[in-house]
């Protein structure tokens, strides 16, 4: 394993076949705030979804209507040989494995710290998200941002990849609900997109209605889902079940769920099958509330008519698709048995809930950013 430079995450020598960086879980809502209130009256928060009320319409909306693991590499990181050039702030905010790096993480901060080390070593060993990379550099920005995405990833061809990830996300998000999220924007966006003949086979899917799993036997007739109706008909098409750009999604959230769960195995720090649980349950209520709002979640806030329906459709397609993906894999998985318990429309009210309020936190500052003498 590489040692760290300039500033170790590692106290001890490290042991052939085990990473020994601790990671760190995000803080529980602060007393007497409003989630802590909510949390008191429908059970803990931290259960919440990644992408529920994401998307075109941007997390402000949502505020206002709401009221492999035995073989990865320790980030190097920390400031750069002397000559390297850049200022002090700079070379201190950054936090690297290989060419992933996070470039304005306050490394001050341990837990912020630990959680940043956490996802690069995630990502350093996805295969498939390196396949993609293709030795290309990866930089992740935190940003204080609360009307856009939690994530988004663009794909700047020879100059590398850039990640911008939300401080409120990074900051207030457990590692199994980063991971899904990251999954979502790596995997429907750009990594389905260079897939070889993908936009010939998604022509077959691209404009045509396709049955809402758990729908199916609607009032009125089976639910619909159309790309061409979809605020991003990417993710419409990376819902519906058996499409090639669907099928992307699901084996990068898989392939992250088996990362995260020999972290487990290997009792690496802080990690627990919670983890498993949270990515999985933050891909189900991504595909299901997409799927059951045809990619307009806002149908789903209180004063919409119609709203608490919604909110019944969206838990009925995430067991379906639950029931779906649990079959898809063989019994021996070591992920079956921490797949998340089944959705409620109470349990989906809770996890628009979470986000609102987090989003809402986001806008009174981002500690996660390093930001040399102002910050």
């Amino acid at each position: 394993m590489p040692a760290l430079e300039g500033k170790s995450v590692m106290r001890t020598a490290p042991l052939q076949g085990r990473r020994t960086t601790p990671a760190t879980s995000a803080p529980a809502p602060a007393a007497g705030s409003s989630e802590a209130a909510y949390a008191g009256r429908t059970g803990d928060p931290s259960q919440a979804s990644v992408l529920a009320w994401q998307g075109s319409a941007g997390n402000s909306a949502v505020v206002q209507r709401m009221g492999s693991g035995p073989h990865r590499h320790p980030p190097a990181g920390g400031r750069p040989a002397a000559g390297g050039g850049g200022t002090g702030t700079v070379q201190l905010a950054r936090l690297s494995s290989g060419k992933i790096a996070f470039t304005n993480l306050n490394q001050k901060n341990e837990k912020y710290r630990e959680k940043a080390t956490r996802v690069l070593q995630l990502l350093s060993s996805h295969e498939s998200i390196q396949q993609f990379l293709g030795g290309r550099k990866c930089e992740i920005n935190i940003e204080q941002r609360t009307t856009e995405t939690p994530a988004d990833v663009v794909d700047r061809d020879e100059d590398g990849v850039t990640v911008t990830l939300a401080a409120y996300y990074f900051e207030s998000y457990d590692i199994g609900y980063i991971a899904g999220m990251l999954a979502h924007e790596f995997a429907i966006h750009p990594m389905a997109s260079k897939k070889p003949r993908l936009h010939e086979e998604e022509d077959g899917f691209k404009g045509l209605p396709f049955p809402v799993p758990g729908l199916e036997e609607s009032r009125g007739g089976p639910r619909m889902m159309n790309s061409d109706d979809a605020k991003q008909p990417d993710h419409v098409l990376g819902a519906i079940p058996n499409s090639p750009r669907y099928e992307v999604y699901k084996s990068v959230t898989l392939d992250m769920a088996n990362l995260l769960m020999q972290d487990v195995e290997n009792k690496e720090p802080n990690a627990t099958p919670k983890d498993v649980t949270d990515l999985l349950d933050c891909f189900l209520m991504d595909v299901a509330s997409i799927a059951a709002t045809n990619d307009d979640r806002l149908k789903g806030t209180p004063e919409k008519s119609g709203a608490m329906q919604v909110r019944k459709d969206i838990a009925a397609v995430y067991n379906r698709y639950k029931a779906l993906l649990s079959a898809g894999l063989p019994e021996a998985s070591p992920i079956k048995p921490f797949f998340p318990q089944d959705k409620t429309h109470w349990g989906v009210l809770k996890d628009f809930a979470t986000i609102a309020t987090r989003v809402a936190g986001g806008a009174m500052g981002a500690p996660s950013i390093d930001r040399g003498d102002d910050g």
